[in-house]
C-alpha cells in the first residue's frame, strides 16, 4: 500500500476536530477521517493543545492517549 502524504494544515484541523468535538475519541475521528487511530494519536502529540472537549461540553487537560 502507498503511503499517504497529508499537509501540516490537514493534520492540524483532524487535531482540532478531535480536540474540539464533545466526547470524541482517536478511533471515531481517525474512522471518520479515513486515517489510522495511531496516525492521529501522533499527530495529537506533535500538534494538540493538551485540551479535549468532554461529552458535556466542559474542556479539561487531557493526553492524547489514555
Amino acid at each position: 500500500m502507498a503511503r499517504k502524504n497529508y499537509s501540516e494544515e490537514f493534520r492540524r484541523q483532524a487535531v482540532d476536530l478531535y480536540e474540539s468535538t464533545p466526547g470524541a475519541t482517536l478511533r471515531g475521528i481517525a474512522a471518520d477521517l479515513g486515517i489510522e487511530r495511531a496516525t492521529l494519536a501522533r499527530w495529537v502529540d506533535l500538534y494538540g493543545t493538551g485540551k479535549k472537549t468532554t461529552a458535556d461540553g466542559s474542556t479539561i487537560s487531557s493526553p492524547s492517549r489514555p
